[in-house]
Formats: structure tokens, C-alpha cells, sequence
């Protein structure tokens, strides 16, 4: 069962969906023609998904007759995104694809076997659904409000979306080759510890687009947390509060948040500080001070395109920070 979605979240839930895919490195693929169901390498194809099995598995007998698939995809937020529709052989070979994927700043990498032992298979996408984890508002991208970029479709011959960093479907080949039979169970629009499916308008979806930070932000956040650890005690300090400090004495009852306080401190006053969470517009830290832990959010100046702006981007922003400290 699906629940209805009104017009005006309806692109914040396509990016939501585009950006699951963008951000996945493997999928769990059902043929119901072939009771079969297991986990493939994932890479997004312009909103379309790329699996990488192997040469002699179920699904590349399907995919030759036109057979149709779903493929469950997992964000990292514990959000979940289901796309059904026909599953086709792509007409080309792995090893032109993976070179294509390398101009494009892009890899694969293979744990086990080689290249000339997977084939790559797509879908034509005719059915996309999400699942949000119970407690995550409506019309929100990892928690946070966002407005629907829309844009055209992107696509390249076959090597994906819009330019991303490196991007590793790691164990591909074993996964692949770990397709298993197994019982046919149909996912019916619920799991257990998420709400409700929603279905995502198809116009909507194909327009939308992924937002390519948020989709690397594990990497990129445990990249600014291990080695970038003063700069991000330094940029902390010009945060703007979402919370008030853990156990600070506020006049709001029940601690309710101080969204759009202003947190600026001098940085001698930061012991610590950790990114949580990353997007194209932001991101947001726990800060530890001589007043306690509080949550801040620091803005990008302009939305990010990709992450590969990042970097740029925070030396800005870290400039601007010691200037004004200074």
C-alpha cells in the first residue's frame, strides 16, 4: 500500500529517490520470472540503475527475453528505494564502460575474478516507490529541508549521471555471483521499521536531480572528521545554533531547538567538534564548548553542485572564518 504524496513535496521526494540511487554502491535484485533475489553492483545511470552481475547468472537470461525486475536500494540514512520496470543487457562491454567511468573521475573495482566474467544489465524505470525511516519529517532530505532541484535529464553514454568523485562498487563480482533462488516473496510498500511506501511521480523523478554531495557524504564526512579535525573546530565557531548547548540552563520549556541563534564563539572555547551530516547547501556539526554540545549549521555559500566543490568551498569558508577571527 502506498500513501498519497501532495504536489508540493512531490520534487523534494524525487531528489530524495534520485539521490538514494546516486549514492548506491549495490542493490538487492528480484526476478520474479526466475524466483530469484540477490545483491548486484549498483551504479546510477541518469535516475536509470547499472547492475553489474555475473556473465552467467539468472539475470542475464532474463534481461536477453525482456523480463521485468525490481531492484531495493538502501540510502544511507536508512531510507529505502525500490525501482521496478524491464530489465535489459546493456550493448557493451564491461571493460568499455569502465573505461568510460575513469574519464569521468569514476571505478570499479573487483574483489574476485575479472571484468570478462560480469555483464551489465539496466531497467526501464516504470515504477519508483520510497520508504522514509519512522520519525523523518516529510519532505526532507537527511532530516533537512530542501527545495526540489529540478533540471534536465542527465545522461552519458553509459557512464552515468552528472560528473561525481570516485565511486567503488566494491565486491562486485562476488556479489554477483551470490544470486541465489529463493522464495518469491512480493514487497508490498512496507517494512518493519520504515513508514510507509510512497510512490514518486515518474515525470518528477526524471527530472529531478541527485544531490551528489549528500549521496558521498559518509566518505566525504569521515574524510573533514579524521583529517581536516582543526579546520572543523575553526569553521564550528561560525555556525548558526540548532540546538541549545546539552545541559545549558534556556528559557525554552522542554529544550525546544534555537533554530537561527547565532553560535560565533572565539575558538579557543571549541574543545571539539564533529560533522554529522553533509548536503549541497550545508552541513551540520556537534560542537563541544565551555557552555556544553550544541548542533550548528553551517551554509555554503551557494548550492554545491558536486563534490568535488567541496574543497573549495570550505577554504572559503575557512578563510573567512580566520579573517573574522583575526
Amino acid at each position: 500500500m502506498t500513501s498519497p504524496v501532495s504536489d508540493v513535496e512531490m520534487p523534494v521526494l524525487a531528489e530524495q529517490a534520485r539521490t538514494i540511487l546516486a549514492g548506491g554502491r549495490r542493490a538487492l535484485l528480484t526476478l520474479p520470472c526466475a524466483n530469484v533475489r540477490g545483491w548486484a553492483g549498483l551504479i546510477d545511470d541518469g535516475g536509470e540503475p547499472l547492475l553489474i552481475v555475473g556473465a552467467d547468472s539468472p539475470p542475464v537470461s532474463c534481461a536477453g527475453s525482456g523480463r521485468r525486475a525490481r531492484v531495493d536500494i538502501c540510502g544511507h540514512n536508512g531510507e529505502r528505494l525500490v525501482l521496478a520496470g524491464v530489465l535489459r543487457l546493456v550493448p557493451d562491454t564491461t571493460e568499455n564502460l569502465v573505461e568510460r567511468l575513469a574519464d569521468l573521475g569514476r571505478s570499479i573495482s573487483v574483489t574476485t575474478g575479472d571484468l570478462d566474467d560480469l555483464r551489465i544489465l539496466t531497467m526501464s524505470v516504470d515504477d519508483v516507490l520510497i520508504c522514509l525511516p519512522e520519525g523523518v519529517a516529510r519532505g526532507t532530505i537527511g532530516g533537512r529541508s530542501a527545495g526540489g532541484g529540478r533540471g534536465a535529464r542527465s545522461r552519458s553514454g553509459g557512464g552515468g549521471g552528472a560528473v561525481t568523485s570516485a565511486s567503488r562498487v566494491a565486491r562486485a563480482g562476488r556479489s554477483a555471483r551470490g544470486l541465489r533462488r529463493a522464495n518469491n516473496n512480493r514487497l508490498d510498500g512496507r517494512w518493519s521499521a520504515l513508514g510507509p511506501a510512497r510512490r514518486v511521480d515518474l515525470h518528477s523523478y526524471a527530472f529531478a536531480e541527485p544531490d551528489l554531495v549528500a549521496a558521498y557524504a559518509p566518505d566525504l564526512i569521515r574524510h573533514l572528521n579524521d583529517e581536516h579535525a582543526a579546520q572543523m573546530r575553526l569553521l564550528s565557531t561560525h555556525g548558526v545554533a540548532l540546538t541549545e548547548p546539552a545541559g545549558a540552563a534556556s528559557g525554552m520549556a522542554g529544550g525546544a531547538t534555537a533554530t537561527g541563534a547565532s553560535a560565533e564563539i572565539s575558538r579557543d572555547a571549541v574543545i571539539g567538534a564533529t560533522v554529522t551530516s553533509l548536503d549541497r547547501r550545508g552541513l551540520d556539526m556537534w560542537r563541544i564548548d565551555i557552555d556544553g554540545a550544541r548542533e550548528v549549521r553551517v551554509a555554503f555559500r551557494s548550492p554545491l553542485v558536486e563534490p568535488r566543490c567541496l574543497g573549495r568551498e570550505l577554504r572559503l569558508l575557512l578563510d573567512d572564518a580566520e579573517n573574522r577571527t583575526d
